[in-house]
Order: structure tokens, then C-alpha cells, then sequence
């Protein structure tokens, strides 16, 4: 029994760890989770400030460029109007467009184009200089969008052409060449168009400008049309400019992140975190950008809006924005703080191990105190303590219980002539048969020396007679198989508790005591303990 008691020590060593481990785990987490909330708030602050300001700048320097285009395109319009007032030959106008071509050095055409759509004026820029284009080399423009948009303008309304690439004879300049167009048309002093003039400026600076401020992000810039197609992607170029070679491709924006990009459409300035990624955008909105100049010309309202707009992947990793995501939470915590968690793993173990002997030692004081060590029956002050417990609770139900002595027939012949070693083994051998045979709710009590008591609890006298029968019967069959040098021989009286009648414990067990001794003296008369062949 006392083996079997002590089995599950590994079991009380791993509940033990498993116990204090998750525990104090969950403790750790809670404190670690509030640790990485506020990081990651501060983080949140942190990048919020600095992808805001990040798009405050791409948009202060977009808003500062295309100012500075329209009083360019005011310069040109005027330099045409003083022409056509004072003279009509247009080479003077050439050689001035020219010197502010060089000067300015961002325009890739400056033109006077007629109501017929032919060019009249074109300087252009190369990396050589500007230069004014020959007549013969001259195109007819009358079927360009630009072209068409602007000639139908009134007298101080301008066109604003949408951030393409450049087509050259019907095909797309390349290296590729983004370009904004802006426009408007020219009347002479009285009154009658003349044609339009055409500033072709090369947004390449504005694209490598956001390029390089991109560079300091978190995650990646976007640059978009009012149709949401790219025109600048940090982290993937590819996706650029697919609207110029197909104008109905499906490479943009919105087919990738539809519902960010509902928000974003609508306009202004805001932010947003989803299952994407967290989102920080701006509108360009042209066309106020243009009427809030300070020029005397009017805007066409079909000035499109452009939109930058700062992502960042929402996850765990480092350089991501911080999830809010309690199980994010969590993993983060755990990660950040993992060797704190293995500190505590092994100090759980310890702590386990230390758990398991103390419970093991309050076992081994209990097993000591109320078992007898060599049979593993009840000892005799825990035994009788718990019958009269026993027969103090089932004394109100009106039951029966029966109690049986038990002496050890010639325990002291058997330790003198053969040694203590085969009385112990005596002792051992008829509580474990005991055991063996009662119920589980009966139980053995080791009085002293050779003398036990059976608790047969709800049976009668007979009852436990038979019982008793069945242990003796289990006596014989050692007696005969295992040849040992004495035989099993036990003397035995029951006697009957009836919980109805007012008995005394004490009485019953004396009389039990007393037809265990009659049976002995019976018995021993005709005995021989130690085999004759000993």
C-alpha cells in the first residue's frame, strides 16, 4: 500500500510544474501585456507622427511645385499675348522661351500649338540644353486629349492635364517620361483665338522627391491617380504607370485593399488600421491647390485628385505597426520577453520539485501515523479511531456491522526456532491475504504483534463467517503450494454491532477478544506450526 501510495509522484510533479508554471505564466503575461501595450502605444504615437509627417512633406513639396507651374504657364501665356499685340512674327518669342527653358531646366516642351492643332513654337529640353525644334520636325496635335480639352477654353481658364507618360508618334516615350501638361488658350488683342501654348513639365523631380522622403517610412508610400492606379510604389515599381499601357488594366490600388480604398477616395486627410495594415493618407486636391493661386486665371474643373497614402503591414514583426489584437498582444509579449518566460520554466521545476517532496514527506508523516509500516494495515490508534467513527455515523441509519479478532497462531514458536525473518514473513503474508480477500470498504487494523481486528461493514455475524471461511480457505492454499518450513494458523471470533442497539464498542470488542481465544485453546491442542521435515 505504501508503495502504491507514493506511485503518482511523477503525476504530482508534473500537475505540481504544470500548476505553478501556468500560473505564474499567466501572471508574467498579464504584466508583460501591459508592458508591451504601453510600448506599443508609444510605438503607435511614434509612427503616426512620423508617417504624418513624412506625407506632410511629400504633399507640401507636390502643392509648392505645381504653384510654381502655374506662374510658369502664366510667364509663357503673357510673353504670347505681348507678341501677338505687337508683332507677328514669333521668333522673338522662340528665343525667350528658350532662355527660360534653360533657366528653369524642368520643362521637357514649351509650345505654341494653332486652332488647326499644328504646332507653331516647340522648344525642348535635352540633357544638352534646350533648343528650339525645326519647323519640318513640327506635328499636328489635334487629335491629343490635351489638345481638345484646352481649345474649348475661355479667356483665363486653364487645363491641367492628369500625371501620365509622355507619347511620342503614337507611341510611349522611353525611357518612360512622366509629364504633367498644362494649358490654356491665346487670343490675340482682339479678342479671336489663336491657339493654345502647352507647358510639358517632367514630374520626374516630384517623383524622385517622394522617392527619396518615402525612404524614411516604416513601410511603403503609394502615389495615386483619382483612379487609384499607381504612380509611384516604394516597394514595387512594377505596379507603376499601368494605366498608360492599358488603360483598363486591374493593377491598382483598389482591387488590392477595396474597402481602404472607399475611405481614401472620398477625400481628406485621416487614418486607419484593418485587417491590411494600418493606412495614413492625404488628398491632393488639385483644383483648390490651383484656384487658391494667386493668379487672375480660372481652373478647369476637371483637375483630377492625387493621393498619398503610407502603409504599414499590422503584425508582430518588428518595424511593423504594432497590432492591437490581443492574441498579437499576447505573442508579442511572449517573444519580447521569452527569457523571462524560460527563467521561469526552470524555477517552476524547481519550485514543482520542491512542491512534490514536501507533499511526499506530509504523506509519509500521514502514511506513519495512521498505517502500520510492515502490513500496511490500519495501526491501532488510527484503526479503532476510525471504527468508532464509523459506529458513531452508521448508528443513525440503523445498520449492522461486524467486527473479527485475529490472533496469529505460534508467531513466538516460529521467530524462536526459525528467526524473526520468517515471523516477520508470517505477519506479512496473512495481512496481505486479509487484504486480498475483504471488500473495499472493510479494513484490516493492526492491534500489535500477532493480533488484528477485521471491520466488516452493513454484514451480519454470518456474513462475515463467510468471509472469513474464504480466508482461511486462501491460508490452506499457501499452506500447501509454497512448502514453506511452518504452516498459516490463525485463530479468529466474531462478533456482531448492531447500530440500533445501545452497545459499547469496548464490550463488543472484548467479546470477539474472548471467542478468539476459545478457538485458539481448541486449536492448539492438535497444532503443529513448524513442519515436522524442519
Amino acid at each position: 500500500m505504501f508503495k502504491r501510495m507514493f506511485k503518482g509522484d511523477k503525476k504530482m510533479f508534473f500537475l505540481s510544474f504544470i500548476s505553478v508554471f501556468l500560473a505564474m505564466s499567466l501572471i508574467l503575461l498579464a504584466a508583460t501585456m501591459l508592458i508591451q501595450t504601453d510600448a506599443n502605444h508609444n510605438a503607435r504615437v511614434k509612427i503616426d507622427i512620423s508617417e504624418q509627417s513624412l506625407i506632410d512633406a511629400e504633399k507640401y513639396f507636390i502643392t509648392y511645385k505645381i504653384n510654381r507651374l502655374t506662374s510658369d504657364l502664366q510667364f509663357i501665356y503673357e510673353t504670347l499675348e505681348k507678341q501677338f499685340a505687337t508683332a507677328k512674327d514669333l521668333k522673338p518669342i522662340a528665343d525667350i522661351w528658350l532662355s527660360y527653358s534653360n533657366s528653369r531646366q524642368v520643362f521637357d516642351q514649351i509650345r505654341y500649338i494653332d486652332t488647326q492643332g499644328n504646332e507653331v513654337v516647340r522648344i525642348d529640353y535635352s540633357p544638352d540644353g534646350a533648343f528650339i525644334v525645326p519647323q519640318e520636325q513640327l506635328q499636328n496635335k489635334k487629335d491629343r486629349y490635351y489638345f481638345q480639352q484646352t481649345i474649348d477654353l475661355n479667356t483665363n481658364q486653364i487645363f491641367i492635364s492628369a500625371l501620365d507618360l509622355n507619347v511620342e508618334n503614337g507611341a510611349i516615350e522611353l525611357p518612360i517620361n512622366p509629364v504633367i501638361r498644362l494649358a490654356r488658350p491665346v487670343f490675340d488683342q482682339n479678342g479671336i483665338k489663336k491657339g493654345i501654348v502647352v507647358l510639358n513639365y517632367g514630374a520626374k523631380d516630384i517623383l524622385t522627391q517622394i522617392s527619396s522622403i518615402a525612404a524614411g517610412t516604416y513601410g511603403e508610400v503609394f502615389f495615386l491617380n483619382k483612379d487609384g492606379y499607381w504612380l509611384m510604389n516604394s516597394k514595387d515599381a512594377s505596379t507603376e504607370w499601368a494605366f498608360s499601357y492599358n488603360p483598363d488594366s486591374t493593377v491598382k490600388f483598389p482591387n488590392y485593399y477595396a474597402k481602404e480604398w472607399k475611405l481614401i477616395s472620398a477625400g481628406g486627410n485621416g487614418t486607419m488600421t484593418t485587417e491590411n495594415g494600418y493606412f495614413r493618407y492625404t488628398t491632393i486636391p488639385l483644383d483648390s491647390i490651383y484656384r487658391t493661386n494667386k493668379s487672375s486665371f480660372q481652373v478647369n474643373s476637371k483637375i483630377e485628385n492625387w493621393y498619398i497614402v503610407s502603409h504599414i503591414p499590422v503584425s508582430t514583426q518588428p518595424g511593423s505597426y504594432p497590432s492591437s489584437n490581443l492574441f498579437d498582444l499576447a505573442y508579442a509579449s511572449i517573444r519580447q520577453y521569452a527569457l523571462l518566460y524560460a527563467i521561469l520554466f526552470f524555477f517552476s521545476i524547481v519550485l514543482a520539485g520542491f512542491i512534490t517532496s514536501s507533499r511526499t514527506k506530509s504523506k509519509e508523516v500521514k502514511f506513519f501515523s495512521e498505517y502500520d509500516v510492515m502490513t500496511s494495515a490500519y495501526n491501532r490508534h488510527a484503526g479503532i479511531s476510525k471504527l468508532s467513527d464509523l459506529y458513531r455515523s452508521l448508528s443513525k441509519s440503523g445498520c449492522s456491522m461486524s467486527v473479527c479478532f485475529i490472533d496469529i497462531n505460534g508467531l513466538k514458536q516460529i521467530n524462536d526456532t526459525l528467526g524473526h525473518e520468517s515471523g516477520d514473513e508470517l505477519i506479512i503474508s496473512v495481512a496481505k491475504t486479509i487484504r486480498a480477500v475483504i471488500r473495499s470498504n472493510d479494513f484490516l487494523i493492526r492491534l500489535g504483534g500477532d493480533e488484528f481486528l477485521i471491520v466488516f461493514q452493513n454484514i451480519d455475524a454470518a456474513q462475515a463467517e463467510e468471509v472469513w471461511s474464504r480466508i482461511v480457505a486462501e491460508f490452506e492454499k499457501i499452506n500447501r503450494a509454497e512448502h514453506r518450513k511452518y504452516k498459516i494458523s490463525v485463530s479468529h471470533g466474531i462478533e456482531m454491532l448492531s447500530c440500533d442497539l445501545n452497545q459499547v464498542l469496548d464490550t463488543v470488542l472484548h467479546q470477539a477478544d474472548a471467542k478468539m481465544y476459545d478457538e485458539k485453546r481448541k486449536i492448539k491442542s492438535n497444532l503443529q506450526i513448524i513442519r515436522e521435515d524442519q
